[in-house]
């Protein structure tokens, strides 16, 4: 989620992933998912995106996360479901950041070395973004290395593009169309004619 749910800055914005991955075969396929994002005042957050599902088909799956009232939901606007889950209201004031958990050399087993570096200030579609780089090197096998390069803009709580890369997959996340207009408060609430199922974290049927 390179859009934070953080107050204050209301926008709507496109996300686009890339997602390039080495085949056993030893050619390459390459995927690409786009994401519409909606923040409220408030800092709720509303995500639409188009899902493909086991028999090839492709269906529309939103999500909202609203710390205000302390609930995450998975809609299905096919089936008028959502699936909900409830957690203690926070203080949407409060600070969160995004974490690339275990890097790109995650799966690589031994240790690693990691160094980061600043790479400064870049304007994007507009928009200031800071630059870090963080390097990972297998200590075992010295060609082995993972980048993750992380643009964020404090001021409005987005990551404006993510990369991550090591020899076997390449991502590229980027933040496209910011429009910084209010949505529509409706959109961060579930539609009354959904069904509601409460999830809990041991709910084997998630």
């Amino acid at each position: 989620m390179l859009v934070l749910p953080v107050p204050g800055a209301a926008l709507s914005a496109e996300t686009i992933e890339e997602r390039t991955s080495k085949l056993p075969d030893g050619t390459t396929k390459t995927e690409v998912l786009a994401t519409t994002t909606f923040r409220d005042a408030a800092g709720r957050i509303r995500t639409e995106q188009n899902q493909e599902g086991p028999n090839g088909e492709s269906a529309l799956v939103m999500t909202i996360v609203d710390r205000v009232e302390g609930f995450m939901a998975v809609l299905i606007p096919s089936e008028k479901f959502a699936g909900r889950y409830q957690f203690p209201k926070q203080d949407p004031s409060s600070g969160l950041g995004i974490a690339m958990l275990g890097g790109p050399l995650a799966a690589v087993p031994g240790e690693k070395s990691i160094t980061s570096e600043s790479l400064g200030k870049e304007t994007i579609d507009e928009i200031e973004y800071q630059g870090e780089r963080t390097t990972t090197t297998s200590d075992d096998q010295s060609s082995l290395v993972g980048i993750y390069e992380l643009w964020q803009s404090k001021e409005l709580g987005l990551f404006g593009l993510m990369k991550s890369s090591c020899p076997e997959e390449q991502i590229t996340t980027k933040i496209r169309k910011v429009d910084r207009s209010a949505p529509d408060r409706e959109l961060f609430k579930i539609p009354s004619d959904y069904f509601i199922r409460d999830l809990k974290e041991d709910d084997p049927k998630q």
